[in-house]
């Protein structure tokens, strides 16, 4: 198994990105602006590629995690699209006409994956009564489907991959993307790139920062509607409801980050991550990651509540809604920006996949 890639993603996520057909037209297109007095349409391309405005990050800690390629896979260069610049985003509560589509689009497409590879032609008219493209993306090694809102009407309803053919019933969720750096860059690879035979279902992700729900927003605000892992009347709520129905047993991995300054404070061990299931009494799942993790992270992986009082997601939403499913299991792992970063390298992002992703016996 080779364990995927994606780079940074603050470099031009944008409606433009939307139309890029892969990685290696993104850096052929890249190569060509810089000859661009050969070519007169490279240079139209250097100035418009010159007037995408620069990225927003939300400053942490060492935050560079750009993933590197390594042979066999590499994460499309159209997923980084599934991220619009944060400006861009006019956040919007989810209406009930959103909801009402997705109750149909959701268990259509996830009943209808294992077995074609077209969108069920139907859907494509329903996704787009509520502002969302319905496309599917071919790669060498997967065909996915695409719900991503219109970008002329980017108001943070979320972005949902769905995996075509063989896969298992595993979702990746990135509910935090903008603000826990590298989250999306190692959510996507994770997806992308799986351990043979383990590909998820279902990738998610939230399309605004999460503290850019209401103007002059900051998060010592009370509440904060565009952070999906505690608003549940958010639509990425509603799809992970519906994934809960439509999937058996599905198995739910969302990814989180911490900046290190203030959850550092009075500890002599440096932490590298917290796993929980949401509760203060962790089930199998959790526990049996745990141990694997730390040999694959180093030191300063804990079990929460065990090990650690922090961090444990227990008012995240979807690990609320997901405990109402007997056969439905939740991982909320949080990642210090060190432990992202050391992502960056190709055999311990593959080591995090098969653990995340191995057969879990009930």
């Amino acid at each position: 198994m080779a364990a995927g890639v994606v780079s940074l993603l603050g470099a031009g996520v944008s409606a433009w990105a939307q139309t890029v057909p892969s990685a290696a037209t993104t850096a052929s297109a890249a190569t060509g602006a810089k000859a661009s007095k050969q070519d007169a349409g490279r240079d139209a391309m250097r100035t418009k590629a010159a007037a995408r405005p620069a990225p927003e990050r939300v400053p942490q800690e060492d935050p560079s995690v750009n993933v590197p390629e390594q042979s066999g896979c590499r994460v499309d260069a159209r997923f980084s699209g599934l991220w619009p610049h944060a400006d861009a985003v006019t956040f919007h509560p989810t209406t009930l006409e959103e909801r009402t589509a997705f109750s149909k689009l959701i268990p259509a497409l996830l009943a209808a994956a294992p077995k074609q590879k077209d969108v069920p032609p139907e859907l494509t008219n329903v996704a787009a009564s509520v502002g969302f493209f319905l496309e599917t993306w071919t790669t060498p090694r997967d065909t996915f489907w695409v719900l991503r809102e219109r970008p002329d009407g980017y108001h943070g309803a979320g972005a949902y991959v769905i995996r075509t053919g063989e896969a298992t019933n595993d979702v990746v969720q990135v509910p935090h993307p903008y603000f826990d750096i590298g989250t999306e860059d190692i959510g996507a690879a994770l997806f992308v790139c799986p351990p043979e035979g383990r590909a998820p279902r279902l990738f998610m992700t939230a399309t605004a920062h999460r503290y850019k729900g209401t103007p002059g927003e900051t998060p010592e605000d009370p509440e904060h509607a565009a952070d999906v892992a505690h608003n549940p009347e958010h639509l990425f709520q509603t799809v992970t409801d519906l994934a809960a129905r439509q999937l058996v047993a599905p198995h739910v991995v969302q990814l989180h980050g911490f900046g290190e300054s203030k959850v550092q404070k009075g500890r002599t061990e440096k932490l590298a991550a917290v796993i929980s299931d949401g509760t203060r009494k962790p089930g199998r799942w959790a526990r049996k990651v745990a141990t694997p993790l730390e040999e694959a992270l180093g030191p300063g992986v804990k079990l929460f509540p065990d090990g650690v009082q922090v961090l444990g997601g227990t008012q995240n939403a979807q690990a609320r809604l997901l405990q109402s499913y007997p056969q439905a299991r939740f991982l909320h792992l949080e990642m210090s920006s060190r432990t992202r970063k050391a992502l960056a390298t190709p055999a311990r992002l593959d080591r995090l996949a098969q653990i995340l992703f191995a057969p879990l016996e009930d």
